[in-house]
């Protein structure tokens, strides 16, 4: 039955023919003639679909900036990139913001909090990050704006002190809502056809393995710096692989507090290109060396 229901929507929702889908799905084309019918006789039907299904969206996804802490030579370089690559959707992946101001780890390290106001931290990264990108993008291009661990430090800070609910939020002092930017509450899963994009919730050798263990399906997330990839072909369910992918960041990659200690951390972001129709995708990593890249043969930050 889970077959059939597959094989339909694929049948109602795209022009592939039968022996694409039966590709798609690992089953026979005879399968797909039975429940779907011919490929002829279903684009007939189709002849007035709307066709931004098929259109390639390009999004763009961006992780960890940790803005003031961020990476502004690669900031720059990114900024080249989208003026050229004209993307349909920025995804801040979490953590945009490091927030040390109202960290509880920088409760008795009054030395690294010196100087910091939220307040100066929000209207800063409003001025570099946020406008700064919707300077050059399209005024439709969808803004998505995810809650990171360091996001969520509001809300604990809140716990503590519920006098200043309201006060010290996110959306209230960046106006993300009215702007038209779509929040995404921290742990939860954002999909991007059959994507699920996370901002992350493991940190150990084999995060990726790891967070595709739990997740049993095309996961991307952030959160811990460097780039690492997992796959896995089920011998029970050989319809496609799935596949764990973490991206890099865009803050720094020597932080204050590991005092120059050795890491793993590198620079760069993703690109997701897919087809609402099928919700099929393409995922890639971009590394940046020194505040440069390549692209489809063109190089950015030089």
């Amino acid at each position: 039955m889970a077959l059939k229901e597959e094989i339909l929507k694929l049948a109602e929702r795209t022009i592939l023919s039968n022996q694409e889908i039966a590709t798609i799905l690992g089953c026979s084309r005879r399968t797909v003639n039975r429940y779907a019918g011919s490929h002829t006789n279903r684009c007939r039907l189709k002849s007035n679909i709307d066709e931004d299904l098929f259109k390639i969206r390009k999004c763009v996804l961006l992780p960890d900036i940790h803005y003031p802490k961020h990476d502004v030579q690669s900031l720059k370089a990114l900024d080249e990139f989208l003026v050229d690559y004209n993307p349909d959707e920025l995804v801040y992946m979490g953590d945009q913001l490091t927030l040390d101001s109202i960290s509880s780890w920088n409760r008795r390290k009054p030395l690294l909090k010196e100087g910091q106001r939220l307040i100066t931290e929000y209207k800063n990264f409003d001025r570099d990050i946020l406008r700064r990108h919707e300077s050059i993008t399209r005024s439709d291009c969808k803004r998505t704006f995810m809650i990171g661990n360091h996001e969520q430090r509001v809300n604990w800070y809140t716990e503590e002190f519920p006098e200043l609910q309201g006060l010290i939020d996110i959306d209230y002092n960046l106006q993300l809502t009215a702007r038209g930017y779509s929040i995404i509450d921290y742990n939860t899963i954002y999909k991007i056809g059959k994507l699920n994009v996370i901002h992350g919730f493991y940190w150990n050798k084999y995060h990726s393995c790891k967070t595709l263990d739990v997740f049993e399906g095309n996961v991307v997330y952030a959160h811990v710096h460097n780039p690492q990839m997992f796959c896995k072909l089920s011998p029970i369910d050989r319809k496609g692989y799935h596949m764990a992918t973490c991206l890099p960041c865009l803050s720094t990659t020597r932080p204050e507090y590991q005092e120059n200690a050795p890491n793993a951390w590198v620079n760069g972001f993703g690109i997701v290109e897919h087809m609402p129709s099928t919700k099929l995708f393409n995922l890639y990593t971009i590394i940046i060396n020194n505040g440069s890249f390549m692209y489809n043969g063109e190089c950015y930050g030089l």
